[in-house]
């Protein structure tokens, strides 16, 4: 690389914003990517469309190796209590760079025990701590928290449970959950699940409660999705038929669980922006290294002007994207308190990084496509790859609408509700033939 692009790594952010530990951490990352990743990242989409995660599979585990994504774990229960923001932000660019189902599976799984981390459930830590530092690499979690159609919002807490389809009951001494879930990465292959379900009546009574499952469990089925994008990554569907687990496993309590899945839904779009970033990079080094070689007019093309400028563009997009994800990292990590980091204002920063980045990887990998004409879409070069994840990633989670949405809330209240004196005197229909009023 060094001999196609001169740009100091060291200089994409400003000095004294990074820890020398969270360095460290991302330069063990950048060369396994580098050494182990890239590869091999054209056999694992060819291996994916098979069936075989074999190497995948391998990788996942030498990610353990190096303590992933088993770092969010506290010290206490034997990992490295990594929960902040930007290092994880940084280990996701790097994974993305290398191949974006790796990134998107290793922050799933952060993401799923993140909760428990943050709520300082002993038992459940002290139950899933041994099962991703000790006894099995590559073990992996799967946060399930999006109901089908998986539209997103109805996360949204103005909606007070409406949409919701997964319910959670507690008898005696256990929690039962029922309904499903949509497009949950890493689902078939996790070894536990942190379930969202929605707990009491639909409206001011009601809440959500976040559940870890462990699998395989009586009443859990999992349906699979084939996708065009981030082939090795499992996504399905979840169906729960009265799944029974200890009270115990309750992430926190009353209250707390909405707050932390409001954080974890920030955590997870600042997550995906820096992942989107690592695939523009990827995909910024595959096309500056195909200009440099190919000629025309006796010098390489990329010493054309009209090339130059389409580059220049995609190294605009790269580290505007960077600065912005960096940025809303920084701001969330300076929140001491849970709840400001799951204030309408915070998702608000996470989702416009979100939603800048995914747009800048799409665009540069579209400005690559065109300079690498028939080169790029055929599977000798990697760009095509980074071309399908980008727009794979850009639409998973939650529709760009939606998103968007959660941007103006920290701007000013947009209700997602409206009063409707029909929709209520039909509610109060339904509700008295029910009743045999």
């Amino acid at each position: 690389m060094n001999e196609v692009c001169a740009e100091d790594r060291e200089k994409r952010l400003p000095p004294g914003v990074l820890k020398s530990a969270d360095r460290m951490l991302a330069g063990s990352v950048r060369d396994f990517v580098d050494r182990e990743v890239i590869p091999v990242r054209r056999e694992l989409d060819q291996e994916a469309r098979s069936g075989d995660y074999s190497k995948f599979g391998a990788l996942l585990a030498r990610l353990g190796e190096l303590g992933l994504p088993g770092a969010i774990i506290p010290e206490e229960h034997g990992g490295e209590g990594l929960a902040s923001f930007l290092p994880w932000c940084l280990v996701m660019e790097e994974l993305g760079r290398g191949d974006a189902s790796l990134a998107v599976c290793t922050a799933a799984t952060a993401l799923a025990l993140r909760p428990a981390v943050l709520a300082g459930n002993g038992e459940v830590l002290a139950s899933l701590a041994p099962r991703f530092l000790e006894a099995e690499r590559g073990y992996s979690a799967c946060p399930a928290f999006f109901e089908a159609p998986a539209l997103g919002d109805e996360l949204n807490p103005d909606l007070r449970g409406h949409g919701w389809r997964t319910r959670v009951e507690e008898r005696g001494d256990g929690l039962f959950l029922t309904g499903n879930k949509a497009w949950c990465v890493n689902a078939g292959r996790a070894g536990v699940y942190c379930v969202a379900a929605f707990s009491g009546e639909v409206g001011e009574g009601g809440e959500p409660v976040l559940v870890y499952c462990d699998s395989p469990a009586d009443g859990l089925e999992v349906t699979k999705r084939e996708t065009t994008g981030l082939l090795s990554v499992p996504f399905g569907d979840l169906l729960l038929n009265g799944v029974r687990v200890p009270l115990s496993r309750r992430a926190a309590g009353a209250g707390e669980d909405a707050v932390l899945l409001r954080e974890g839904l920030a955590f997870q779009r600042l997550l995906t922006a820096a992942v989107a970033v690592g695939i523009a990079q990827g995909a910024f080094e595959e096309v500056l290294a195909f200009t440099s070689e190919r000629i025309a007019a006796g010098k390489p093309i990329r010493q054309h002007t009209v090339c130059a400028v389409m580059l220049a563009d995609m190294a605009v997009g790269i580290q505007s994207g960077r600065d912005v994800y960096a940025n809303a990292a920084l701001l969330l990590d300076s929140l001491e308190v849970l709840a400001d980091r799951a204030s309408d204002s915070s998702l608000s920063r996470a989702s416009i990084a979100r939603a800048h980045c995914c747009r800048a990887a799409v665009e540069v990998t579209n400005r690559a496509m065109e300079l690498m004409g028939s080169y790029g879409y055929v599977t000798d070069y990697h760009l095509e790859k980074y071309w399908r994840d980008a727009k794979m990633l850009q639409l998973a989670e939650v529709p760009a609408e939606l998103l968007r949405l959660d941007v103006v809330r920290g701007y000013y209240r947009f209700d997602s509700l409206h009063p409707n004196p029909l929709y209520e005197e039909m509610a109060r229909r339904r509700d008295r033939e029910r009743s045999g009023v």
